[in-house]
């Protein structure tokens, strides 16, 4: 998941917590948004992904 997350554009670093099925992504809203990441990382990996309703910026 993290190399997914890490082929978008402004996406800075992707820590993924497999055990708790959750990952952190520092990202510049400049360059991109959660909801494009979320959907890489969907299309690429097939995983369930949800982006949280007020994300951390």
């Amino acid at each position: 998941m993290s190399r997914a997350a890490k082929t978008v554009d402004g996406v800075k670093d992707c820590k993924a917590d497999f055990k708790k099925g959750t990952a952190e992504i520092t990202f510049l809203p400049s360059k991109t948004n959660a909801e494009a990441i979320a959907k890489v990382i969907a299309d690429k990996t097939g995983y369930q992904v949800t982006v949280p309703r007020n994300p951390k910026r």
